[in-house]
């Protein structure tokens, strides 16, 4: 049986409450074209981009889709429908949650999809398999290698459906809408994976049988699943096993007694393996570092997205409001910040080197939490975890640090951040967690964090 983790949000209402008392926002998205929002995504980056297209309707969204999962190899060669882009959509729509990504593709045009489930998974008809495996008898050799062959494919089960894998990439948010379809589209999941199956009987029937298609070179990658931890970490993503470990690590090893400068296993091997696999010059990580602090430190919400597709002339700015004329929200002075963040300003001031390394810490310590721990009975979102990042090492520079007044209490802190960076900041928060859970109530960012 798989072993997944589910895409868990909650509903469209709540994944947009950074945006959605900009009611503007909204109006902008769906006043667009559906060719001029492929374009804002496009300059965004759909990875950036949940929030975007959590407000697209779906005529919006069926529009972009032709413009965006249909691509050539070359020019000049027909067009052909992109399997990894379309897992990739899945796992953007997820972040506005499960009901909210069924409820999209049951909007879209059933054929389509049937044909993107079909591309990404063979649904088998457990009853036809099961008289199929009874008519070859006990011993034959090919019921043998069929029957292994199905226990070592990642599969969901659905009712009389057996449904196995085609790829590794996108099998989690797959399954994830699956299971909601099922849950609030039940007929439709009925006839999307009735026509699976046909199909994929068909396929198995001109291929050579069931064993031939899972054994093919389509089906079975060698070494899978470590090819594709090892992909991930090149992207900067962490296995949930090595974010399991470093918080156990971070509860049990109070960092006062650690040597100075010295970082975890875990966190060596990490940055061993990006450095490997991803080799960047100083002025590419001075410029993602600077990215970093937007999309992680500050979880950048969509009107920043907006603003700068304005800048790149994807859509036409509005005329600006006069002064007072808005109510937007002010920023928080910055007495009034984290200590974290005060003291992140003050590195970033006048230490561009350990600037960037704290942003690389910072996303990796997003990438823990989002990988290897619970929040409100599910897993972190990304803009969740970068708040929660920045409370926890609030709560751990605090204990850190003995100066009194606040400025001094900065200065420390980022003489700290400097010298050691933000994950000891990180584990000292989560180890006093651990033994003082009532210091989350102060952290809005803090509630429903599940610390075990």
């Amino acid at each position: 049986m798989t072993s997944m983790t589910r895409y868990s949000a909650p509903g469209a209402g709540r994944v947009l409450a950074r945006v959605l008392d900009r009611p503007d926002l909204v109006r902008a998205v769906r006043d667009l074209p559906p060719r001029a929002l492929a374009k804002l995504i496009d300059h965004v980056g759909l990875e950036d981009s949940g929030e975007i297209v959590a407000l697209a309707t779906t005529e919006q969204l069926a529009r972009v889709f032709d413009e965006d999962l249909w691509r050539s190899v070359r020019p000049g060669d027909d067009e052909k429908f992109d399997d990894e882009r379309f897992a990739l959509w899945l796992e953007i729509l997820l972040e506005a949650g499960d009901e909210f990504t069924a409820d999209r593709l049951a909007e879209l045009p059933e054929d389509f999809v049937i044909m993107a489930v079909h591309r990404h998974a063979l649904v088998v008809d457990l009853d036809e398999l099961a008289v199929e495996m009874a008519d070859r008898g006990e011993y034959d050799d090919d019921r043998d290698l069929t029957e292994k062959a199905l226990e070592s494919c990642l599969y969901q089960e659905i009712d009389r459906y057996r449904i196995i894998a085609r790829r590794h990439e996108g099998w989690d948010a797959l399954v994830t809408v699956l299971l909601a379809l099922d849950k609030s589209h039940r007929a439709l999941l009925e006839r999307i994976l009735e026509r699976c199956a046909s199909m994929a009987s068909q396929y198995i029937e001109d291929n050579g049988g069931l064993y031939d298609v899972l054994s093919s070179e389509d089906m079975l990658e060698a070494d899978v699943a470590g090819d594709r931890e090892d992909r991930r970490a090149a992207e900067g993503f962490i296995a949930p096993a090595s974010a399991r470990s470093f918080l156990a690590l971070a509860r049990t090893v109070d960092v006062r007694e650690s040597a100075p400068g010295e970082r975890d296993p875990v966190t060596r091997a990490y940055f061993r393996e990006l450095a490997r696999t991803a080799p960047k010059s100083d002025a590419r990580k001075a410029s993602e570092a600077k990215d970093s602090l937007e999309s992680l430190v500050l979880a950048l919400e969509a009107a920043k997205a907006f603003e700068e597709a304005k800048e790149a002339e994807v859509i036409r700015p509005r005329p600006q409001l006069r002064s007072g004329a808005g109510r937007g929200r002010k920023a928080p002075p910055l007495a009034e910040a984290p200590l974290f963040r005060r003291a992140l300003e003050d590195v970033g001031a006048d230490d561009p080197t350990a600037y960037g390394t704290v942003l690389e810490e910072l996303a990796y310590l997003v990438n823990v939490l989002v990988a290897g721990a619970a929040f409100r009975g599910r897993a972190f979102r990304p803009s969740e975890a970068a708040d929660a990042v920045v409370a926890v090492c609030s709560i751990g520079l605090a204990h850190l640090v003995t100066a009194k007044t606040e400025r001094a209490r900065t200065r420390s802190a980022a003489a700290l951040l400097r010298s050691e960076g933000a994950v000891k900041a990180f584990r000292m928060g989560w180890f006093v967690l651990t033994r003082d859970p009532s210091l989350a109530d102060e952290w809005p960012a803090l509630d429903g964090l599940s610390i075990r």
